[in-house]
């Protein structure tokens, strides 16, 4: 029965490394979603001058971004788009990063002429970019290190609980 008792202490705390592993490539997954949407967002515009809620309801559509649960929520806005987006975007599960530039996208989208949208599209996308390789780079870092000190520590437990 103790040794059932250290099997699941050990595999507790590995599990928890391989689960923090595993959060940090969604991040990364994330923020590659955001950046090709940032992307098609920009086409549609230049190449369909579409309104912003008809681009919404597309892309939504789409599903290469089904895992984007705020666009699922602006799908339909009734009122102003700045509120929708905040909202949308604050009540979804963002990286901090992805959150702080896509609320400030939604501050300026639709106030300009097509190509000021279109401008200001390519600019959040290169933020959105360098933010998806920060994470790259702290996905590649990271994961062999919560998977190690997932293991050592629960192995450390183990040895202990003897």
């Amino acid at each position: 029965m103790k040794a059932l008792g250290i099997l699941c202490v050990f595999l507790t705390c590995a599990g928890t490394g391989f689960y923090l592993a595993m959060m940090l490539r969604k991040e990364v997954r994330i923020y590659e979603r955001l950046t090709a949407f940032l992307k098609d967002c920009s086409v549609y515009i230049q190449y369909q001058n579409l309104p912003l809620q008809e681009l919404f309801q597309i892309l939504a559509g789409n599903p290469d971004y089904a895992g984007l649960q705020f666009l699922q929520n602006i799908r339909e806005f009734r009122q102003d788009f700045e509120t929708v987006w905040s909202c949308a975007v604050q009540s979804g599960t963002l990286p901090e990063d992805a959150e702080r530039i896509l609320l400030n996208l939604g501050h300026e989208l639709g106030k300009t002429d097509v190509s000021g949208q279109i401008a200001l599209l390519e600019l959040y996308q290169n933020q959105m970019t360098r933010a998806y390789e920060d994470a790259r780079t702290a996905c590649f870092r990271k994961t062999k290190l919560y998977q190690s000190l997932g293991c050592l520590g629960g192995a450390m437990l183990a040895i202990l609980f003897l």
